[in-house]
């Protein structure tokens, strides 16, 4: 190859080599199209924040704890159609802790600490109202029960822990040791 041809592809080749990179740095993936790399939102974030003092159409009231269901009265007439359903639910849902009947010693107090005896006094004396906030957002070892059960059959678990109560004799809880468990 002559001299003049190389010194001209030397001319053009260096500043083509040097801008190459320059542009190539300068292009990002912003400009992609296909689904798989959009903005989106986690499951757990709202898509924008809900107004202060919203209520949404529909909505029921919205309770943080047990402890703020304890004025509520029972909608929920005990008829035999609402005890035999609240029976299901609680064989399906509560005996694994509570036992069938409702007495405790389920096959999970084996590896958790005993559910409580439905009958003790203490759970006699509390509100129907709290009775269905603990079976929707639990207590202090129980997991809240209330997904997946539409008020309605909360409130008739409520009526079948009544019907456990008025048929079960009532049992008093021993007052706690000094120094620990006996």
């Amino acid at each position: 190859m002559p001299g003049s041809v190389r010194l001209a592809l030397a001319l053009l080749a260096g500043p083509a080599l040097l801008a190459g990179p320059a542009l190539l740095a300068g292009c990002s993936n912003d400009w992609r199209t296909d689904m798989w790399y959009q903005p989106s939102l986690r499951p757990q974030q709202a898509p924008r924040p809900e107004p202060e003092r919203s209520v949404a159409l529909g909505a029921s009231p919205r309770y943080e704890s047990r402890d703020d269901t304890e004025q509520l009265a029972n909608p929920v007439a005990p008829t035999p159609e609402s005890l035999s359903r609240g029976k299901a639910i609680f064989v399906a849902r509560c005996a694994p802790c509570h036992g069938v009947e409702g007495r405790g010693g389920g096959p999970v107090s084996k590896f958790f600490p005993e559910a409580p005896d439905l009958a003790y006094v203490k759970v006699r004396e509390r509100s129907d109202g709290f009775i269905w906030g603990t079976v929707s957002y639990g207590g202090k070892a129980m997991p809240p029960g209330g997904e997946g059960l539409a008020p309605r059959d909360r409130w008739d678990v409520v009526n079948w822990v009544r019907e456990i109560q008025r048929v079960s004799p009532v049992v008093t809880v021993p007052p706690p040791q000094p120094g620990g468990t006996p």
